[in-house]
């Protein structure tokens, strides 16, 4: 969706909000921490996580939470991002709140919702301007390989998760569409991978690889992903080019202390 769209869509609810009478407020950030973090402090943990009234990003650089704010999981569609902003040697841990009033209101949104609001932190911290345009940039689709997808169906009542470790190559999914591998192909690979699989429903399977960011020193013996997604799940990565929405980086500042 593009962000004059979304400015459309967004100005529609507000009006038809008004005009019916109901005049809640947007939600807006009531606390803001952000603190730089070295790289040294943070070992090996780090993410963006909910909160009961707000967001929490602990030791992560700030080019993951642009990526996670506007759901642009792969680097490649966003244009114009600082060397210090996607540098892991500079950390940040950015903590938002609303007020106690609000939190009712903010527990009902979805979760795609609740880390959208860090856009108020980029704007007001960071002083991030930027845009959403079309452009042609070069992906990978998502297709069926030759010998047939392995997807294994679920069992009745089976509860539905996901879970994944980018930095050892682990991959589980039960019960669970693949509207999320995509954006976890597209974080190994590095550019966007978009679905032609055709496949809907829900699936079980474990795909084991070998990141790429761990090849050199690699022993376990897995193979690369494009490999493992063929071997494993009968599905295969093809180079293609897409155009897709891509985030401008029009103007970005490090952050004021707080």
């Amino acid at each position: 969706m593009s962000g004059c769209i979304l400015i459309m869509l967004i100005a529609c609810s507000l009006d038809c909000a008004y005009a019916q009478g109901n005049f809640r407020k947007p939600l807006v950030w009531d606390v803001i921490s952000v603190k730089p973090v070295a790289a040294d402090k943070c070992g090996d943990s780090g993410g963006v996580l909910p909160l009961p009234d707000g967001v929490s990003a602990a030791c992560v650089p700030l080019a993951f939470v642009v990526e996670v704010t506007y759901h642009l999981l792969d680097q490649d569609r966003i244009i114009g991002l600082p060397k210090w902003a996607e540098s892991e040697s500079q950390m940040y841990s950015i903590e938002a709140r609303v007020s106690s009033e609000d939190a009712s209101a903010f527990a009902k949104l979805s979760r795609d919702d609740q880390f959208r609001m860090l856009q108020q932190v980029l704007t007001d911290r960071f002083r991030m301007k930027a845009h959403m345009e079309s452009r042609e940039i070069a992906a990978y689709e998502l297709v069926i390989a030759k010998g047939g997808q392995k997807l294994k169906e679920p069992e009745p009542n089976e509860p539905g998760s996901s879970s994944f470790s980018a930095a050892s190559g682990n991959l589980k999914w039960a019960n669970a569409p693949l509207t999320n591998l995509k954006f976890l192909l597209g974080r190994e690979t590095g550019k966007p991978v978009i679905d032609k699989t055709g496949l809907t429903g829900k699936y079980d399977f474990t795909l084991e690889f070998a990141p790429a960011a761990r090849a050199a020193t690699d022993d376990t013996g897995r193979p690369s992903v494009f490999t493992a997604l063929d071997e494993q799940l009968g599905l295969k990565l093809v180079s293609a080019k897409e155009r897709v929405d891509v985030l401008v980086i029009d103007s970005i500042e490090q952050p004021a202390a707080n």
